[in-house]
């Protein structure tokens, strides 16, 4: 290696951490500037200084994916825009007060005591905290063709990678709630993906998955968690969209299972992440137009849109919509006193053993998918009047009793 290679190679961090260090004041002195100036030439100076900027951030980038820069400036960013609670980081989002932070966790039991929330989505496991004010604060940035192209960075998270950072690439973006983006490196909880320091296209929810910009921002822009509702569970096989379980206790629902959904309110209908995205954002209580295809016929009903009250990371076993909230022995462990719709007769406490004459347990199933699937067809020879009411049978204090409900 000649001389003037190995000075490139001994210089070029150097030069990259002096960029760095300065680059925020040198934005704040454009910034002030900009306001400042009303004449051409300041405008001309201050897009030059923009054109500075950029280049010095493209400089730093280019320096530690080329030269094997070690993203400790990056790591540093990402301590001034996270907060600590225990083990859990809390990250900054830019557009959000800066006394709030967001955080990802699958169970809210690990939430520290406390901890104030401000907004909770336990479907998805987001959560908007109350912590310390941030200096700095992450861009949530769109995930195209190109990004997938570059090598990008996982930073900081919790765990034994809190602090380091793990290269890789985005090998797909998010498809569904659950359907998480995909990164060719770990990307631990509550790490961030990222190609320059202040700017990310998702955080971390663990192993190589992480939740992007969309459905953060969705999070972000609701008041309240909401996911709309048709009635309906359904499964994908090529591009059609079928009907799987139907939710006996929504009101007039007039899906069977195996019914084929071909479009909703005009927009045809080609994958499950769409059809996801699609019911999860209709307005509560709108009229909406949905095609099928039912055993060849071609039918057409108008649904009124409900609320989802369980799936994703919840129990999903159609009685959420009455407070009852099940383990995964189908042990009723919570009925919720403020649910608009009661079921009497159900206890906490109470097993149900079978739906039907129907065992609830399926080896090959876990149970809440074994429950809602009989209760599916239970409803479903209901709407045919092959039966009048669904007949569950309860163990309670040892006993063994039927009800119909």
């Amino acid at each position: 290696m000649r001389w003037y290679e190995r000075c490139f190679w001994l210089i070029a961090p150097k030069v990259a951490k002096i960029f760095f260090e300065n680059y925020l004041v040198f934005v704040f002195l454009r910034r002030q500037a900009a306001r400042i100036c009303s004449n051409i030439n300041c405008a001309i100076l201050s897009r030059f200084a923009k054109t500075i900027s950029f280049l010095f951030l493209s400089f730093l980038f280019l320096s530690s994916s080329a030269w094997g820069f070690d993203y400790s400036y990056c790591l540093k960013y990402y301590g001034e825009a996270s907060s600590s609670i225990g083990e859990i980081r809390s990250i900054a989002i830019k557009g959000v007060k800066s006394e709030n932070s967001l955080l990802f966790l699958r169970n809210p039991n690990d939430l520290p005591k406390g901890v104030k929330i401000v907004k909770s989505d336990p479907f998805v496991g987001l959560y908007l905290i109350e912590s310390k004010a941030k200096k700095y604060s992450y861009k949530l940035k769109d995930i195209d063709d190109y990004v997938k192209s570059k090598n990008l960075v996982a930073i900081g998270g919790e765990g034994i990678l809190k602090d380091k950072a793990n290269r890789g690439k985005i090998l797909k973006d998010q498809s569904g709630f659950l359907d998480y983006g995909k990164f060719s490196n770990k990307v631990p909880r509550n790490s961030v993906v990222s190609n320059i320091c202040y700017q990310i296209y998702g955080i971390g929810v663990g192993d190589q998955n992480f939740i992007s910009k969309r459905y953060l921002e969705r999070f972000l822009n609701q008041k309240s968690p909401y996911y709309g509702d048709i009635g309906v569970r359904v499964r994908q096989k090529d591009k059609n969209i079928f009907v799987q379980e139907i939710d006996p206790f929504f009101k007039d629902n007039p899906f069977l299972p195996n019914d084929r959904i071909v479009s909703i309110d005009g927009k045809n209908i080609v994958s499950y992440g769409q059809f996801e995205w699609l019911v999860s954002n209709l307005a509560y209580q709108k009229l909406v137009e949905v095609s099928i295809v039912r055993n060849t016929k071609k039918l057409k009903f108008r649904v009124r849109v409900d609320r989802r009250y369980g799936g994703f990371l919840l129990p999903d076993t159609f009685l959420e919509r009455f407070g009852i909230w099940l383990d995964s022995d189908l042990i009723v462990v919570k009925i919720d006193p403020r649910a608009s719709v009661k079921l009497p007769q159900f206890q906490v406490g109470d097993k149900i053993i079978w739906v039907d004459k129907n065992s609830v347990k399926d080896a090959k199933k876990g149970a809440y998918d074994s429950l809602r699937e009989i209760l599916s067809q239970a409803g479903a020879r209901k709407k045919e009047g092959k039966i009048q009411n669904i007949n569950v049978l309860i163990l309670r204090s040892g006993f063994e009793f039927f009800q119909n409900i």
